[in-house]
């Protein structure tokens, strides 16, 4: 009897042995691509993770006219307990384009592709992260879906309203220049190109000699002549929008973050939060970071952890 304890005993130390020897599972995510569908758009859907357990964290891209390949690396938030969804807005990446007229690029449209996407995933409430103009659309969906809304995180968001648009455009021009002056921008006859949009970028770094690594998971905004014709269709049809009465009604949780060396922070920073009086706000600046958070990873994360409840896990 006590030489079969013995051998139990053994076998139970070795097991435990070789269990805790086996190293953790870094598995990626699960991940797929569908297609979302409002009336005649088709849009290029990625989900990473795993949308039935119930929490699924939508992302929106922005532009307007870049595409979601730079937000890739949200998928580090993905996981068994995490859906992390990025998709192309109408009239770019793999998305299907509308007719070429102001009225197919209102933010009503995009809003309702937001909303398409949320019931293609199959899930009835979502977090919305919206990055700059990607961060007007939140704003515009959580006004008209807010039942479908569990909290909003706003990172680098353009304002609420065509009023300051003005004022964040002329910042980021003042950036541009003091750079071009400096060498590290190349002056560009055809402003509005695809070239000079691309040339521009480290007006929007806080350190203009930044650029993205080749280890992370996402690219550098997606520039060409679609981002140029979707970016002028755009601002056409929404030069006059203003979010402010609908979103001051608005009582969810929202994270607004900021790169403390965003050209546009110290202008959209504040009319986002004085749009959101009944709101449960949250500001965080984060150091020595512009307007893409691929500058400050270890900070963006840590707040997007702690703010989706996910603060014990780590990627």
């Amino acid at each position: 009897m006590r030489l079969i304890m013995l051998i139990l005993i053994l076998c139970t130390i070795l097991l435990l042995a070789v269990a805790c020897t086996q190293p953790i599972s870094t598995t990626p995510p699960m991940m797929r691509e569908i297609t979302a569908n409002n009336n005649d758009i088709t849009l290029y859907v990625r989900v990473a993770g795993d949308p039935a357990s119930g929490n699924v964290l939508i992302a929106i891209h922005g532009g307007p006219g870049m595409t979601s390949d730079y937000m890739l690396n949200l998928e580090k938030l993905a996981g068994p307990d995490l859906a992390v969804v990025t998709y192309d807005q109408r009239g770019v990446g793999r998305s299907s384009s509308p007719t070429a007229e102001p009225g197919n690029y209102t933010l009503v449209k995009y809003a309702e592709d937001l909303e398409a996407v949320r019931q293609a995933v199959g899930v009835d409430s979502v977090y919305i992260f919206g990055h700059s103009w990607g961060g007007i659309v939140a704003q515009r969906y959580a006004t008209l879906y807010p039942n479908h809304v569990r909290s909003m995180i706003l990172m680098g968001s353009g304002p609420p309203a065509w009023g300051k648009i003005r004022n964040c455009q002329d910042a980021i021009y003042q950036r541009v220049m003091e750079l071009v002056q400096s060498g590290i921008i190349p002056y560009h006859p055809e402003p509005g190109s695809p070239e000079a949009e691309k040339n521009i970028l480290p007006a929007y770094f806080s350190d203009p000699n930044f650029w993205f690594s080749a280890d992370d998971p996402s690219r550098a905004p997606q520039i060409d002549d679609r981002t140029t014709q979707v970016n002028d269709l755009t601002w056409a049809a929404n030069e006059s929008y203003d979010l402010t009465a609908d979103l001051a009604g608005l009582n969810t949780r929202v994270l607004n973050l900021w790169g403390e060396d965003d050209p546009v922070r110290s202008i959209a920073s504040p009319a986002i939060i004085s749009a959101l009086p009944n709101a449960d706000i949250e500001t965080i600046v984060l150091n020595h970071c512009g307007h893409f958070w691929h500058e400050c990873p270890e900070q963006f994360f840590t707040a997007m952890r702690t703010f989706l409840g996910l603060e014990g896990v780590q990627k």
